[in-house]
């Protein structure tokens, strides 16, 4: 690992988007072709620099920075609400701004629902309920902006030793919610 980082020593976040900017020119034509869509997911934890290297996906302007770059209909964005929450204000926007924002765009693809108990500098992944996170508000947004991507559970905790009963717990605890953000919110969606 050691030996890998150093090939990567003075890179800058300028020289990092202009390799983002020369990998997305190569792809973006065939998926746009073929019907692909390309989601980025945040740097994890969503910090600016990890092992001396600069991220570009922290911030709700680094997202958009990269979403200008790519400026495809095909590249949008998983908005992972795990990540999302271990950055709390260092995002510069809130979860449920930064959903309306990229919703609002077409270009929110992908949600990874997941909670945590708290903001960086330390935090540790919790059940969706069990987190201080309000998963319902990020649910009935979704319902609210009439999301069509999927919402798929992440980083479950694991329960009792097997890792099945945290998944059918965190599924369904999302039917729930989804069911009653979609009365609430009443677009039949």
């Amino acid at each position: 690992l050691r030996r890998m980082l150093e090939h990567y020593h003075g890179m800058t976040r300028d020289a990092l988007r202009e390799r983002l900017a020369r990998f997305l020119r190569e792809v973006i034509p065939t998926a746009e072709e073929v019907g692909i869509r390309m989601c980025i997911h945040p740097d994890d934890p969503p910090i600016s620099r990890l092992g001396g290297l600069p991220r570009i996906f922290s911030t709700f302007d680094g997202y958009v920075k990269a979403l200008e770059i790519a400026n495809s209909p095909n590249v949008g964005i998983c908005l992972c609400v795990g990540c999302w929450l271990e950055g709390g204000e260092l995002w510069g926007k809130d979860v449920l701004d930064a959903i309306r924002h990229f919703a609002g765009k077409n270009q929110l693809f992908k949600v990874h629902f997941r909670n945590v108990d708290a903001p960086l500098p330390h935090f540790v992944e919790t059940f969706v309920d069990d987190g201080y996170g309000d998963m319902y508000s990020i649910m009935r947004t979704l319902q609210e902006v009439e999301f069509r991507g999927v919402a798929i559970p992440d980083h479950i905790p694991l329960m009792r030793d097997d890792p099945k009963l945290g998944t059918a717990y965190t599924i369904g605890y999302m039917n729930a919610i989804l069911q009653r953000a979609r009365a609430e919110v009443g677009n039949g969606a």
